[in-house]
């Protein structure tokens, strides 16, 4: 009896001891006049600013559009990330904000809190817009009642930046985003569905976002902001179901098409005379889908990185050789002698996290959160550290680990820093800062311990070091001039660029820099040069925000009704404002048995310390009973172990722990990834105990339109009766005490057709496949399935995966059918 209960003891013991993780910061709560602000304690100092913002914006697209709210506003705040972002969820009518910007290439740099706020409460806005009646099927029938979302994602996208340009003019189409326009204009099929529908470009998903904005604000100048208004009227009522096709002709009594060509011929006309950059020698063979960027010197060499998008690989190169090839996401790097600092985003973990690639092998550091680098010297780094929404400059020392800062962001979220660089000699640092969107170039030296701030007043980004100062690039009209900043604030005049260029680089065929032409490339600067200048020193008197003082969040107190759902029957579905945790109700009737059936569950996922489900059913005039609680830690971006414990009515009590590794790696051309699972399971019922042991191990491989998926399974049981835990895959079912499973399927993308159905549904790749799948155990099962898949956008742009075939199953001819959302 005691050894059956040693696995639920460790189980305990490992939820006493669980580390630290994000769902461990406790949530908190405030509340305005029309917002219910979600957040934790480390980033209450930005609270007011969004307050402000938030209520300023409600009252502004208010005017523009109206209020589809009948109750407030969630907006859930994050800090401790590091990738910045933001996410509109029409259903709950709440937004999710980071307080961290990062500096976009693809988009204008502004006031980052501002436009996130802005950009996301427009979505809500837009997507949520009802007639009366529809008002009332989204309050009191289902949420999910969205005629404004089913439209391609341009219209979404653009119209978010178009409604912060409308109420705050925060947006326009500047200098950083119209490389994309001209490029698309060269083309003889410009702005292809394929690329403002499913991203498929050089600079992938900001393809809609930039044509989506450049086409609506064509519409606004045109036709006047009362034909978008009105176009937002149409798309409210049930005729928002037809599309945008509908709403465009009842408008504008013209098709997409024909308006889309007036916005080509217009932007034609206008762009005609725009000058072609010179590509430098190594970007010149590279295609679109290959982008280069992030250029710097050293020992007069040239490094660069590299990104696949097709092959979603990063390299690292030096001179066109290529150093270093991964899977994982390179940020930023910097060389010293025989070492290479990498800026790698661990995407498992959603961290950034420092490391070193030392003769030919990458190691991982303890080094984490930072988003960017540089060398100062043998042993040194300069970073830019995210702690917990609050930017800092720091010198890291990594012989003793000791930590000097250099700037801290004590404005919280109202400051933004990147773009950090340093002296080869380790004496200067160099970075940007921005403020409410006035930038200032920031200049530290480490021999008087100084720090000057510089005003520039046009976009800018700082590149390598020179013998004499660093290169920056400050926007001039539709490019940019390179100038060689001296340590005094001295601007000397050095080289153009035609069009918007970043991070330049002095090498020995001349300057260059990062900059898109047909996806991004590294580009050669003109010896036309800029007039000098002096920047002066100015004195920027920083202030702290209050941090207001929220109550306890509790998110089983806090429920908010969704929507009626075919599950189980049916059932109706109730969250919390955080989507954390969620209620299911509903009931169910067996015709062949003629009895009703009731349950309700409760759900809770990365909120409390321990996820669990809760369920309790009546079935068959039977009561049912679970209880599941689980947890999965992260040890590293490739390991990670778990555990899982399961009490049940009748009685049935499980408990298992799990160990998963997942890597990928280029292999024969291609991109390889490989997750295999572990998972030892001890069982009990009122008459059995038997444990299990079963490890899957899933290998893909893609290579172009190619790709092969593969799953081993085995699964062995120590027990008399393995009925109790039947193995369940592939249609499959057995219950024996061995048993083995194979899958392979192998697909070949035949094109890409771009093939539009009325704005309706845009029909991306499609291609041909095969599967096989084999279970053995007390039996052999096996099916052989041929198919034909699409790849379908549709409602708001989400992909989904199509397979429609015919199968033998068991010598049995079937229809194979089987379709899946890709994110």
């Amino acid at each position: 009896m005691f050894r059956r209960h040693i696995l639920f003891s460790i189980l305990l013991f490992s939820v006493i001891v669980s580390g630290y993780s994000f769902r461990d910061l406790d949530w908190l709560k405030h509340e305005s006049e029309h917002f219910v602000y979600i957040y934790h304690d480390e980033v209450a100092g930005s609270i007011s600013r969004i307050e402000e913002i938030a209520e300023n914006t409600f009252l502004g697209l208010t005017e523009l559009f109206g209020n589809p709210f009948r109750g407030k506003i969630s907006i859930l705040i994050g800090g401790y990330e590091d990738r910045s972002n933001g996410l509109a969820n029409p259903i709950m009518e709440s937004i999710y904000i980071m307080t961290i910007g990062l500096d976009y290439p693809y988009r204008n740099d502004g006031f980052w809190l501002e436009e996130v706020i802005t950009h996301e409460l427009s979505h809500l806005f837009q997507m949520t817009a009802t007639t009366p009646v529809g008002n009332f099927l989204r309050n009191y029938f289902s949420r999910l009642y969205l005629p404004n979302a089913l439209q391609p994602m341009w219209f979404t996208e653009g119209f978010a930046q178009l409604g912060s340009e409308l109420i705050g003019d925060l947006y326009e189409y500047d200098y950083r985003r119209l490389p994309f326009l001209w490029d698309q204009l060269d083309k003889e099929d410009s702005f292809l569905e394929e690329t403002v529908v499913s991203g498929y470009s050089g600079i992938g998903g900001e393809a809609y976002y930039n044509y989506g904005y450049a086409f609506l604000t064509f519409l606004y100048e045109t036709y006047g902001f009362e034909s978008v208004q009105e176009l937002i009227k149409v798309k409210s009522g049930i005729l928002g179901f037809a599309g945008v096709e509908v709403a465009f002709r009842m408008v504008y009594e013209k098709s997409y098409e024909e308006l889309k060509a007036e916005f080509i011929e217009i932007q034609t006309h206008r762009w005609m005379e725009v000058v072609e950059p010179t590509i430098n020698r190594f970007s010149q063979k590279i295609g679109e889908f290959v982008s280069h960027f992030r250029p710097k010197t050293y020992s007069g060499g040239l490094y660069y990185l590299a990104y696949d998008r097709e092959m979603r690989c990063y390299s690292l190169y030096r001179e066109g050789a290529e150093i270093l090839n991964s899977t994982m996401e390179i940020l930023d790097f910097s060389v010293f002698e025989n070492e290479i600092a990498l800026l790698v985003f661990e995407r498992e973990v959603s961290e950034t996290r420092l490391y070193f690639f030392r003769e030919g092998k990458l190691e991982r550091t303890k080094h984490a959160h930072l988003l960017g680098i540089d060398f100062l010297g043998k042993d040194r780094l300069v970073v830019l550290k995210n702690n917990f929404g609050i930017p800092s400059v720091e010198i890291l020392s990594l012989r003793n680990e000791r930590i000097t800062p250099i700037f801290e962001s004590s404005a919280g979220a109202e400051m933004q820093i990147d773009n950090l660089r340093a002296s080869l000699d380790g004496t200067l640092v160099a970075f940007r800062i921005n403020i409410l969107g006035s930038k200032y170039l920031a200049l530290y030296s480490s021999i008087d311990e100084n720090l000057n701030l510089f005003e520039v007043t046009e976009d800018f980004s700082i590149g390598s070091w020179t013998a004499d100062g660093f290169l920056v690039s400050i926007q001039n009209g539709v490019g940019s001039s390179i100038y060689l900043l001296t340590p005094g604030g001295k601007m000397s005049g050095q080289a153009s660029f035609a069009r918007y260029v970043r991070e330049p680089a002095r090498t020995k065929d001349g300057l260059v820099a990062a900059g898109q032409f047909h996806g991004n490339k590294l580009l050669q600067a003109s010896d036309a040069k800029p007039a000098d200048f002096e920047l002066d020193a100015i004195e920027i008197d920083f202030h702290s925000a209050e941090p207001v003082e929220g109550t306890k969040y509790d998110g089983f107190a806090n429920w908010k009704f969704i929507s009626p759902i075919p599950y189980k029957g049916l059932s109706v579905l109730f969250t919390d404002l955080t989507f954390h945790n969620k209620l299911i109700t509903g009931g169910s009737f067996n015709f062949e048995t003629m009895q009703p059936g009731l349950h309700i569950e409760l759900i809770s996922e990365d909120y409390t310390p321990v996820d669990f489900a809760l369920s309790v059913a009546f079935s068959d005039l039977r009561p049912q009973a679970s209880l599941d609680a689980y947890r999965q830690y992260r040890i590293n971006p490739k390991l990670s172990f778990g555990w899982r414990t399961r009490f049940e009515y009748p009685l049935r009590v499980s408990g298992s722990v799990n160990a998963i590794l997942q890597d990928s790696s280029a292999l024969y051309g291609g991109q390889a990834s490989l997750e295999t699972l572990i998972n030892i399971r001890d069982t009990q019922t009122a008459t059995s105990n038997l444990v299990d042991v079963s490890i899957n191990v899933d290998f893909d491989w893609k290579k172009g339109g190619f790709t092969i998926d593969s799953t081993i399974f085995s699964r062995v049981t120590f027990g008399a009766d393995p009925s109790v835990v039947p193995v369940e895959m592939w249609n499959f079912r057995d219950t024996s005490n061995i048993v083995v499973g194979l899958s392979v399927s192998s697909e070949y993308a035949v094109s890409r057709r771009g093939i539009n159905l009325l704005n309706l549904v845009h029909l991306s790749e499609e291609g041909v496949g095969a599967r096989v799948d084999l279970l053995i155990g007390s039996r052999f099962s096996w099916r052989l399935a041929l198919y034909k898949f699409e790849t379908a956008y549709l409602y708001a742009a989400y992909p989904l995966a199509i397979k429609i075939g015919v199968m033998l199953q068991n010598m049995k001819p079937l229809p194979y059918f089987e379709f899946r959302l890709l994110y």
